[in-house]
């Protein structure tokens, strides 16, 4: 096949480049102004059908939202991207659907995915085969596989299920999922697969069985980046924890991950039920800028309540200065202390440097608060285990298990587990952690929308109403599922939580085209 010169493929970037800037301006003749954002300059390398032009992925189109768009009762639109420009949903997934000429099947997504990654000069597409990594042993001291110069390299893994039905609107959106994360962005992210196998006897050591077993429950386009695991797996590597639930444990598996996938300095943790209505990967990388900007002065007490920006003139800054002037030098600073456990986060300087942290990634990063789960009469408060202060122990949970983590974190939490067998459920593991080793956490106030007219003031005296340093804990919150039940609250009309339906429903009015700003929904649970 003919391969263009070095210069003419310069040529051909610069040209892109330049098409790039004139797009910014264009107008359409919409009723909602559009702006069509090619994707990236990536080259060949980072298509799907390299040797098939005519098959090239079409181009995205935003509509202008401002003012035509509901402002949310909680958090910001402006830590998941901008405000006012709304993602087309049409743009997005239609393509992604069967259409002529178009054989899903023939495509092998981890193949892509490392041709891509080849062709950004960050790893050879024969680094690893996923497979053979993920079943051998691991190697102790495994070296880095990028050098740092590079950037930090991130995994997003996809929590699933063998039994998961792969329907025609979902194959859409993991498809659109994958693409706007690795190919239309020239960062270091790949997307994995981590297929939660339910039945506990079966030998995934085998590798027949293993392969059958990946051919039975994994469409074809996805198995060169899906990873099996079942419950026999989590106990062989963590024989001195009891549970291995995906309730109680599900961060083990992830945490399996890290340590065969060494090359990886985070990885997000992603549920098939959540829906982006911003590009993927431009919220990921949003929300990873926000934390990163915020300094560890009073951050756990500011993790550890609501924004409610009615009640701020809509100003993040404001609420932390109102946060700081409540909590002013006695939040935590540095690693909160317990017996018998030593910290491996970096030494705290004087309060006096008010910010530390600032520009300092962020090991842990959540998408609602990190409360202290003492006193909230949650079902789990008392489940610890192998720590010496029991239940005493400082802690903090957060509800939904959509993170990034880095692997610094991981790796603590794995030792800990098979050294110690200190353990604890699975919303309170890496937050609880990060606490006591005193890395930086960093709960991203992104917008939620309640299906009701509660005001702030109504809503801020029902989830915000613990201690200071737990404002959205104390006795019974009603995010929580407690000893008693559910606590009266607002959260089965929110689009962001563990149950409920409003987040689907604002799903469909987005693919039926209704301009949404940079949202995250969950749980949506579309066929």
């Amino acid at each position: 096949m003919h391969r263009p010169s070095a210069s003419t493929r310069i040529t051909l970037a610069t040209a892109a480049i330049l098409f790039f800037i004139a797009t910014l301006s264009y107008r359409s003749s919409f009723s909602l102004s559009t702006t069509i954002i090619p994707f990236s300059t990536a080259g060949t390398a980072c298509q799907i059908w390299p040797d098939s032009p005519e098959l090239s992925l079409k181009q995205l189109q935003y509509q202008d939202c401002e003012n035509k768009t509901v402002s949310p009762q909680l958090g910001d639109v402006s830590v998941l991207g901008n405000p006012d420009r709304c993602l087309v949903a049409s743009s997005r997934l239609d393509q992604y659907r069967p259409v002529p000429g178009r054989n899903w099947t023939e495509v092998r997504w981890g193949q892509v995915q490392r041709q891509c990654a080849a062709r950004k000069a960050r790893i050879s597409p024969l680094e690893h085969h996923t497979h053979h990594v993920w079943r051998q042993p691991v190697e102790p001291q495994q070296e880095e596989t990028a050098p740092k110069e590079m950037g930090e390299r991130v995994a997003v893994v996809l929590r699933t299920w063998d039994n998961y039905e792969y329907t025609e609107n979902r194959l859409a959106w993991l498809r659109a999922l994958i693409a706007e994360t690795v190919l239309q962005r020239d960062e270091n992210y790949e997307v994995y697969f981590l297929v939660h196998v339910k039945d506990a006897d079966v030998d995934l050591e085998d590798d027949v069985v293993y392969d059958q077993v990946l051919q039975e429950t994994v469409p074809e386009e996805f198995r060169d980046m899906a990873l099996l695991f079942n419950q026999r797996t989590l106990e062989a590597w963590y024989p001195l924890v009891e549970q291995h639930s995906a309730q109680e444990q599900m961060y083990q598996a992830l945490q399996i991950f890290s340590q065969k996938f060494q090359q990886y300095d985070y990885i997000w943790q992603l549920e098939m039920d959540l829906r982006f209505t911003g590009h993927v990967h431009d919220t990921l990388q949003s929300a990873t800028s926000f934390a990163r900007a915020r300094s560890r002065r009073n951050l756990w007490e500011r993790n550890g309540r609501f924004y409610i920006p009615g009640l701020h003139n809509n100003s993040y800054d404001a609420f932390s200065d109102a946060v700081d002037a409540e909590i002013g030098d006695t939040g935590v600073w540095g690693p909160a202390y317990t017996s018998e456990f030593v910290p491996q986060g970096p030494q705290p300087p004087s309060r006096l440097r008010w910010n530390w942290g600032v520009g300092e990634e962020a090991d842990l990063i959540s998408f609602m608060p990190m409360i202290d789960p003492q006193g909230t009469d949650w079902v789990y408060e008392y489940n610890i285990h192998g720590f010496a202060d029991g239940p005493e122990t400082p802690r903090r949970v957060a509800i939904v298990s959509i993170t990034r983590s880095s692997r610094r974190l991981l790796q603590l939490m794995s030792e800990a587990q098979q050294e110690r067998g200190q353990w604890i459920v699975s919303e309170a593991s890496p937050e609880t952690f990060a606490l006591l080793h005193g890395l930086k956490a960093v709960t991203v106030p992104h917008p939620i929308y309640f299906n009701n007219d509660t005001d702030a003031e109504e809503l801020d005296a029902n989830i915000n109403r613990g201690p200071p340093h737990t404002k959205a804990g104390g006795g019974s919150p009603s995010m929580l599922y407690t000893m008693h039940g559910w606590a009266d609250g607002p959260w089965w009309d929110s689009s962001y939580w563990f149950t409920a339906e409003t987040a689907a429903e604002m799903w469909k009015a987005y693919l039926d085209g209704e301009p949404l700003p940079p949202m995250m929904l969950h749980p949506v649970k579309e066929k």
